[in-house]
């Protein structure tokens, strides 16, 4: 079995797994932060997601934060076409943690704040790298239509080689 189909398989068995419990009027926010990093990981997203991987990050994320991942896919392919021969624009890279290679392990911590805006400090982890990076980022999450929702990241991380701000400013004209 290839690597591709693999995660095709394990990306059915997540989005079947994850069927009966969606962001909901009865989710909690920390459960829809890790219920989006599952998602995440089975769809196999690395950079900007594509259409397809948007599609099952829906259900997990903000309708601000789709929009701008939308945009994002198009800047990607419009620099695809405009320089073929160059790297495109979030093509590469965790764009939803503070360290390029990705995490390993992801453990939302409990909610801070009320009301319809709630920060969740999320324990992270790439036990690849060695020795382990472990770091904190923090989902801004919200209440859309009576449903919690991933609108931005606050990242965390503290070396110099990283995502630094939040995933919204990164996603916001004009690129860098």
């Amino acid at each position: 079995m290839t690597t591709v189909q693999r995660r095709v398989g394990l990306l059915a068995i997540s989005m079947l797994a994850l069927a009966g419990c969606r962001s909901g009027k009865g989710t909690a926010p920390a459960e829809v932060v890790q219920q989006f990093y599952t998602m995440r990981e089975a769809a196999g997203v690395f950079g900007a997601p594509t259409p397809e991987q948007r599609r099952a990050l829906e259900p997990f994320i903000a309708d601000t934060l789709a929009r701008l991942l939308a945009a994002a896919d198009s800047v990607r392919s419009a620099d695809k076409q405009a320089a073929p021969s160059e790297k495109p624009r979030f093509t590469d890279g965790d764009m939803f943690s503070s360290l390029f290679e990705g995490t390993t392990s992801v453990v939302p911590q409990p909610p801070v704040g009320a009301g319809d805006t709630v920060l969740v400090p999320v324990k992270m982890t790439n036990d690849q790298q060695k020795p382990a990076v472990v770091w904190s980022d923090t989902a801004v999450v919200v209440r859309q239509r009576g449903e919690w929702r991933l609108l931005d990241l606050r990242f965390g991380g503290t070396w110099a080689f990283g995502l630094h701000g939040s995933l919204m400013r990164i996603l916001s004209p004009p690129y860098q």
